[in-house]
């Protein structure tokens, strides 16, 4: 298993290294930084980038309203998934609201944040948006496909409803978060800065991106964009050691 582990992660390294070495041939045939700028150009905008004194704040805002639309989103989703799995009503309430959220575009909900709430407000809702149906269903899904003989069970002898979300309904949903966490977290990230680029907030990826393309500076957008994927990597090593530590017991 070690050995496989090692192999298939060189075998990444060298998949990596190959299609940076395309992107280089192709820059150099190219020679115009407007459309694909050179591997040293990109670094040297990200010597820039984190040469800036407020880049880490610029980092750190994107990712704070991420995480604050992230959380929202899975608590709403968590409280009325229970509830749409013990009551019929919230279900059938819950699904002209989940149906018209799945199928809206992105960019017409960023547009439609921006009329009804203001440049600041406008990431956070997108993201919370976007994100929020698709955890409610499948936390909705997951708690239904829940032996229906321990359901029972809990019916027989009369258990509360708080025993049964903190003893049952708990427990499956961390499993389930466990496995979509940077699936789903990564989306809201590029939603939010999706929302940033055209919200325009003071600080954010997103701001920058969109002053970067005004500025025709399309090596200052690769480098954003090589940022964005070393926070992603960032995040999925963190969810394999989250991942680690719950599924422990079953070593």
């Amino acid at each position: 298993m070690m050995k496989y582990s090692w192999k298939s992660r060189l075998y990444t390294l060298l998949s990596c290294i190959f299609f940076i070495g395309i992107w280089q041939l192709i820059a150099v045939i190219i020679n115009n930084d407007i459309y694909i700028p050179r591997l040293e150009q990109v670094l040297e905008a990200i010597k820039n980038i984190f040469g800036d004194k407020n880049s880490l704040k610029i980092i750190f805002s994107s990712f704070y309203r991420t995480t604050t639309s992230y959380v929202l989103a899975l608590i709403f989703s968590m409280i009325l998934g229970v509830l749409a799995t013990v009551y019929p009503f919230f279900k059938y309430l819950m699904e002209p609201v989940n149906s018209f959220s799945k199928t809206i575009p992105t960019m017409v909900l960023v547009v439609l944040s921006l009329v009804w709430f203001d440049k600041d407000s406008t990431p956070f809702v997108a993201g919370f948006a976007i994100i929020f149906p698709i955890l409610y269903e499948g936390i909705r899904n997951n708690l239904l496909q829940i032996d229906k003989k321990i359901i029972d069970m809990t019916k027989i002898y009369e258990v509360s409803l708080k025993n049964n979300v903190k003893k049952i309904y708990i427990p499956t949903m961390k499993f389930y978060f466990m496995s979509i966490f940077v699936s789903t977290f990564s989306l809201t990230f590029k939603v939010v800065i999706a929302g940033e680029v055209y919200g325009q907030p003071k600080f954010g990826i997103g701001s920058q991106i969109q002053v970067e393309k005004v500025n025709f500076n399309t090596p200052g957008i690769f480098a954003w964009i090589v940022i964005i994927v070393i926070i992603s990597l960032v995040l999925e090593f963190l969810n394999k050691l989250l991942r680690k530590r719950t599924y422990r017991w079953s070593k």
